[in-house]
C-alpha cells in the first residue's frame, strides 16, 4: 500500500513509475480482498519509472512548484512468490522472476526505491541494483532492527551487513528506526526523515448514533487485538452500551480473539469481520465512534493516517511513533498499551460527543498538513535529488 501510494504521488508530478511487487495465494485482480503483496521495488525518472520495494527515478529530477492535474500512469508488475518453508512468515517468500526483471531494467533506471527487509527478494534486488550502479534509496518501515534471535543474527552477518553498504540514502520514519539502523551499522549521515501519506478519502467521518468502536489491523501479537477485546468487555461491564468491530487478516491472534469473545457474556456485541478491501476498511472507519489501535512498538501505522484523513477520532498508544504529533495537536487520545487504559479511553469518548468532534477535526487538519499525497510526492523528489550510485555517479 505504501509503495503504491508513493508511486502515484510521484506520477502526479509527471514521473514515469514502474511498481514491482510479489503475490502469494490468489493472483492480484482476481477479486480477493487485499491479496498479500510483497513489494520489491519502484522506479522513477523525469518521466520516472518505479517498482515495488524499489521505484526508479530519472537522472535529473527537480521539484516542481505544484503537482500537475493530470497524472501519469503507474505501470504495475506482480510476480508470483513461493514459500519454500511453510509457515515461515513474510521473510520466506522467494521469487526468481522478480530479481531477473530488476536486473534487466537496471540500465534504464535512474533511481531505485527499495522497501527493504530481511528477505530474499528485496536483498537480492538491492544487490543487483548496486552491482549495476543504480542509485538506491531504501525504506525499511521499522522492519530492519537489531535482533537477539540467532537466525536473524546469522542472516545479518552473512547478508544484511553487505546490503547495508549499497543504499545512498535511507528514508526513515521515526527516531527509534534510526537508532536501530545505526546499531546495524548504517551511517546516520545517510538518514533522511520522510512521511507516509494516504489519498484524500471519498467520504468523511459521521458520528454514529450508538457507539461503535473499531479495531482494523493485522491480527498479530504486536497489534494487540486481544487488548481491544478485553478492554471492550470491561467497558461493557462498566455499563457502556456499544458495539465492537474487529477487522483484519489473521496473523496468529485470530483464535485468541475469537476465544476471548466467546468467553465473554457479550458475544452479540462483537462483529468479527476478517480481512476487508481498502474501501471496506474506509467505510468501517467513517462510521465508527473511534478507531482503536492498542499496538506495541508501532512505528508508523498507515491505518492511523487513513482514520485521520476521514476525521475519525483515534485511540492509540504511547508506543506508536505518531503519538507525539497526534497528542501535541489534540488529534487522538493517547494511552498506555494496557487493557484498563484502552477501556477508559473508550468510555471517555463514548460519553463526550464534543470531544469526538474536536479530535476528529484536529486529526483531519494534521493529515492535510503532513500526510497528503501532494506533500509526499514533493518530499520524495526532493529526497532523490543529489543521490548518487555506489560508484559515486550522481543521479
Amino acid at each position: 500500500v505504501v509503495a503504491q501510494m508513493q508511486s502515484e504521488a510521484l506520477a502526479a508530478y509527471g514521473a514515469k513509475v514502474e511498481l514491482l511487487g510479489g503475490w502469494l495465494g490468489v493472483p492480484p485482480g482476481s477479486g480477493s480482498p487485499r491479496t498479500r503483496a510483497h513489494t520489491a521495488s519502484a522506479k522513477a525518472q523525469p518521466h520516472a519509472r518505479g517498482s515495488g520495494p524499489e521505484h526508479r527515478a530519472g537522472r535529473t529530477v527537480s521539484k516542481p512548484e505544484a503537482a500537475p492535474e493530470k497524472r501519469s500512469a503507474v505501470a504495475v508488475r506482480f510476480f508470483r512468490m513461493r514459500r519454500p518453508v511453510p509457515g515461515a512468515g513474510l521473510r520466506a517468500p522467494v521469487s526468481l522472476a522478480l530479481p531477473r526483471h530488476v536486473r534487466r531494467v537496471a540500465t534504464a533506471t535512474g533511481i531505485a526505491h527499495v522497501h527493504l527487509c530481511r528477505d530474499f527478494v528485496t536483498c537480492v534486488s538491492t544487490f543487483l541494483l548496486g552491482r549495476a550502479g543504480v542509485p538506491v534509496v531504501v525504506q525499511t518501515h521499522g522492519m530492519l532492527q537489531p535482533s537477539r534471535r540467532l537466525a536473524l543474527r546469522a542472516f545479518d552477518l552473512l547478508i544484511t551487513r553487505r546490503i547495508l553498504r549499497i543504499p545512498a540514502l535511507w528514508l526513515t520514519l521515526t527516531e527509534d528506526e534510526e537508532r536501530g539502523l545505526a546499531a546495524l551499522g548504517v551511517d546516520p549521515c545517510r538518514f533522511r526523515r520522510v512521511v507516509n501519506a494516504t489519498a484524500d478519502p471519498v467520504r468523511q467521518w459521521s458520528d454514529p448514533e450508538k457507539p461503535v468502536f473499531l479495531f482494523a489491523a493485522r491480527l498479530a501479537a504486536r497489534k494487540q487485538p486481544g487488548v481491544f477485546v478485553q478492554a471492550a468487555v470491561q467497558a461493557l461491564d462498566a455499563g457502556l452500551d456499544a458495539r465492537f468491530v474487529v477487522v483484519g487478516p489473521d496473523q496468529g491472534e485470530g483464535s485468541t480473539v475469537r476465544a476471548l469473545i466467546a468467553a465473554s457474556r457479550y458475544a452479540d456485541r462483537f462483529k468479527f469481520v476478517g480481512e476487508l478491501p481498502a474501501a471496506g476498511v474506509q467505510e468501517a472507519m467513517s462510521t465508527c465512534t473511534a478507531y482503536v489501535l492498542p499496538a506495541l512498538s508501532e512505528p508508523y501505522p498507515m491505518t492511523v493516517l487513513e482514520a485521520a484523513a476521514l476525521g475519525t477520532p483515534v485511540i492509540l498508544t504511547a508506543q506508536c511513533g505518531l503519538a507525539p504529533l497526534m497528542d501535541r495537536n489534540e488529534a487522538a487520545v493517547v494511552v498506555e498499551p494496557s487493557v484498563p487504559a484502552v477501556r477508559d479511553a473508550m468510555l471517555q469518548l463514548a460519553r463526550d460527543p464534543a470531544a469526538r468532534k474536536r479530535i476528529g477535526e484536529n486529526a483531519r487538519q494534521v493529515h492535510r498538513r503532513n500526510w497528503s499525497t501532494r506533500a509526499l510526492g514533493g518530499d520524495l523528489l526532493e529526497a532523490y535529488r543529489g543521490v548518487s550510485g555506489p560508484d559515486g555517479t550522481p543521479a
